[in-house]
Formats: structure tokens, C-alpha cells, sequence
């Protein structure tokens, strides 16, 4: 019976333990719960440790029947921009070289003949300069004649005066029509009906001349259809000239584009060509002098290649004029001084 109470003692005791371990159990689930709450409604410090520019997030877009401007509208509004490529950096602004070789009549020892050839090309633009000045001062200076001080006055005066009255030059026998009683009058206007006759055979004339008229365009029909081969020969004829029209059209788009371009308003000039004249000639390098500068060389030619503009050197630059004065308490009046 003693031993029996014993292990009842225990068993309640175990029991007793177990209840409060599970109410410990729960509290500490409870904390725990409460304490992950806490956290989720802390604030966090966000901490930026992806590069967001890293992957790019495109959108797959069917551009293929869109045109450039469609695609880069559509782009913009799908947070993509497509930028505009200069058409500079995909086709050069000019086809010229970039180093051109050079005349073989500028070499310090060059052959009789190319040494001929180069002088004869420089006097040949000679010449056609001073054609042209003496064109240009045919046409300006010597279409004047030279006038004296006092013929000019007299042309003065005579310009001046021109469409007046003068005394001297009246004429007594001219007749004066200034008499203001006489008056114009116009023909009588009478309206005049046209009788039915006349209208019937005015509508007979232009139905008349309106068959002629369709008839005339019914016999070009039928007579075009026996020139076929006329018209055939016609045809080919204007193909020919069309053809030989687009190819000069391509020539001259072709020259266009080798050559210089207007990028401002002064005018390309290139380089005058080096030369020096048979006497001059050293024959070996260490002789000979130094003509032009190759940096105003690589310049001119940056310029011919429409790389920059041509443009005028300008050493001063243009000052606004400022007006200058002295202020009214500034001035001194001398008068009041040798007074005293």
C-alpha cells in the first residue's frame, strides 16, 4: 500500500511537470511569434547590392513592317529609346583621299616631260585669270566713259528737271486742249435681240463644229492603230533618251559628290600648285628649298574633304563702339576758374 502511494506521488508529480513544460512551450511559441511580427513591421534599410543596369529588360517588339520613326515611337513608350546614328559615322563626307599623290613634275629631280606638263598646266590657269579680269574690268570700268565735273553737274541738273515746265522751253504754237467745257460722248449702247433664226442656226454651227470635232479624234483612233510600228520606234526612241538622261543625271551626282561642297559662304580655293622653273631646279634634296607648309597643306585639304568649313582668317575681332561722355558734376568750366 506504501508503495502504491509512492508511485501515485510520482505519476502526479510527472504529470505536474508535463503541464508546465506545454505552458512554457506555448509562452515561448507565443514570444516567437510576436517577436517575427516585429520584425515584418520594422522599417527596413534597403541595402542596393543588384546592379539594375546589369541585365537590360527588353521586350521582344515585330518591327518589320514598322518604319524607322513607327519603331522609335513605339520604343519610347515601352521605356526603350533607339538613338539616331549620325549619317557622318557611317558614310564619309567625301570620296576624296586622304593624301593625294602629288604632280611628278614637283619632284626635285623630275623628267623633261613632266616638268614641261606642270609649267604648261600652271600657265594655262594663268592665262584663263587674266581672261577673266580682263572680262570683268570690260564689263564694269570700261563701259563708263570719263566724265568732266562740269558735264556731270550739267547731266545733274538736266535729270533733275526732267518732266517740268520751263519758261525757255515752252512753245507758243502748241495747241491747249484744257478747255473744260468739252466733254466726251460714248455711242449709244441698244440692246438688240437675237431673232429665233439666228439662234437656231447660231446652235446649228456649234453642234456642227462639235461632230467635226468627234470625228476628227474617231479618225486619229483608227488611223493609230495602222502606226504601231511608228509608235513602237517612238516609244523605244524615248527610252533611249531617258536612259541616256539618267546616266548623265548619275555622272553628275557622282562628280557632285567627289568634289567639293558649299559649307559656308567663302568660297574653296585650293592650293596653288608648287612649281619652280628649269634654272631653279637642285637635282638632289639637300639643295633644294622648302616651298609651302605642310600643316596649311593637311588644312586645305581637311577643307576639301568637307571636314571644315573654309573660312576668312580673322586677327582683330570687331569692338563695340561705346560712346564716351563727361558727366554733368564732372565738368569744369574755365571761365568761372580765370575769374577768380
Amino acid at each position: 500500500m506504501a508503495a502504491l502511494n509512492q508511485d501515485g506521488r510520482q505519476l502526479y508529480k510527472l504529470l505536474l511537470y508535463l503541464e508546465d513544460f506545454k505552458i512554457k512551450e506555448r509562452l515561448c511559441l507565443k514570444n516567437k511569434i510576436m517577436v517575427a511580427r516585429k520584425k515584418l513591421n520594422k522599417l527596413k534599410i534597403n541595402k542596393f547590392n543588384v546592379d539594375l543596369w546589369k541585365d537590360e529588360n527588353t521586350r521582344d517588339i515585330d518591327t518589320n513592317w514598322m518604319s524607322s520613326d513607327t519603331v522609335r515611337h513605339t520604343l519610347i513608350h515601352f521605356g526603350v529609346k533607339k538613338k539616331r546614328i549620325p549619317i557622318s559615322l557611317r558614310k564619309k563626307p567625301s570620296n576624296i583621299p586622304a593624301v593625294e599623290p602629288p604632280h611628278p613634275g614637283m619632284s626635285y629631280n623630275p623628267s623633261f616631260e613632266d616638268h614641261q606638263n606642270l609649267l604648261h598646266e600652271v600657265a594655262q590657269k594663268e592665262i584663263e585669270l587674266i581672261k577673266e579680269e580682263e572680262h570683268l574690268n570690260r564689263v564694269t570700268t570700261k563701259m563708263f566713259r570719263k566724265v568732266s565735273p562740269e558735264e556731270k553737274e550739267n547731266n545733274l541738273i538736266k535729270e533733275m528737271s526732267e518732266g517740268l515746265k520751263l519758261e525757255n522751253d515752252r512753245n507758243p504754237n502748241e495747241d491747249e486742249d484744257d478747255d473744260p467745257t468739252v466733254r466726251f460722248v460714248n455711242s449709244v449702247v441698244r440692246n438688240q435681240k437675237k431673232t429665233r433664226v439666228q439662234r437656231r442656226k447660231q446652235k446649228e454651227q456649234k453642234d456642227l463644229a462639235h461632230r467635226k470635232k468627234q470625228e476628227k479624234v474617231e479618225r486619229k483612233k483608227s488611223s493609230d492603230i495602222y502606226k504601231l510600228k511608228l509608235l513602237n520606234s517612238q516609244l523605244a526612241a524615248k527610252e533611249r533618251k531617258q536612259k541616256i538622261l539618267r546616266e548623265k543625271r548619275l555622272k553628275k551626282k557622282a562628280l557632285k559628290e567627289a568634289g567639293t561642297k558649299t559649307l559656308s559662304k567663302v568660297k574653296f580655293e585650293p592650293l596653288e600648285p608648287d612649281f619652280k622653273l628649269s634654272n631653279e631646279l637642285t637635282g638632289n634634296l639637300r639643295n633644294t628649298e622648302p616651298a609651302n607648309s605642310l600643316l596649311k597643306d593637311r588644312f586645305k585639304s581637311l577643307q576639301k574633304r568637307n571636314i571644315v568649313a573654309p573660312a576668312n582668317i580673322k586677327l582683330k575681332r570687331d569692338k563695340a563702339r561705346v560712346k564716351r561722355f563727361i558727366k554733368a558734376d564732372h565738368k569744369i568750366d574755365m571761365t568761372k576758374i580765370d575769374m577768380k
